[in-house]
């Protein structure tokens, strides 16, 4: 077959019907583009919805972006931090109070007390700052036996974390349990119970219990880890 001469594409050669169907195949282009662009748009949704599952297999920075989102999702204020001269994991803050978190995941044991000390470090860090009056409450967020199932992991926390904690009324948060009660709001959008979720994590000392997520709940919860 010969090559069609470039000539031969002027319009004085082309037909009604080349003419419609170019049309039709622009608008086909055009659609397909947007499609492109929604479906890309709706898997960034997609990656987003599902990020605060960091929280139960996640170490570093991940960790770190889940615990702010599993906040805020529980009505916090809640960033990093970092100036010239200090960086926070987290400051955290409602009508209830300030709190000031780190965070330390950990593949296969408990979370130990050196992360405890560096936690008091940025509190008196963070209480230097001319704009801060009030020391912040400290929250040590830990993801210990992080490759485990959930269900089947020891205590978070080494028993010295803990007993350092409860004498200096910090609270030890285990990611998976912050999971469980974030997704709850999430899920359901019950204001009051995140603001029990708010004050358990202000009140805590030692090892934090949260409030039991409504019971039916809690039932469809396990089904699904199943």
């Amino acid at each position: 077959m010969t090559p069609a001469p470039q000539w031969s594409q002027q319009d004085a050669y082309s037909l009604e019907e080349e003419g419609a169907l170019r049309a039709t195949l622009l608008e086909a282009e055009q659609r397909l583009i947007e499609a492109q662009k929604r479906k890309e748009e709706v898997a960034d949704a997609l990656l987003q919805a599902g990020s605060m599952r960091a929280l139960l297999y996640e170490k570093g920075l991940p960790l770190e972006k889940a615990i702010i989102r599993a906040l805020i999702t529980l009505g916090f204020e809640a960033e990093t931090y970092k100036d010239s001269n200090s960086e926070f994991d987290v400051v955290f803050r409602s009508p209830e109070g300030r709190l000031l978190g780190e965070a330390e995941g950990k593949d296969n044991k408990p979370i130990n007390i050196e992360k405890l000390r560096q936690l008091s470090m940025n509190i008196h860090e963070d209480f230097a700052r001319e704009e801060v009056t009030t020391p912040a409450k400290p929250i040590l967020f830990g993801n210990g036996f992080r490759l485990q199932i959930p269900t089947e992991r020891d205590v978070q926390f080494t028993a010295k974390c803990i007993a350092s904690a409860t004498t200096s009324g910090t609270g030890l948060v285990a990611t998976a349990d912050l999971f469980r009660v974030a997704k709850y709001v999430a899920d359901t959008g019950d204001a009051d119970f995140a603001a029990l979720c708010r004050v358990s994590l202000l009140k805590a000392a030692g090892l934090l219990s949260f409030p039991e997520v409504p019971a039916t709940v809690e039932a469809t919860m396990l089904i699904g880890e199943v």
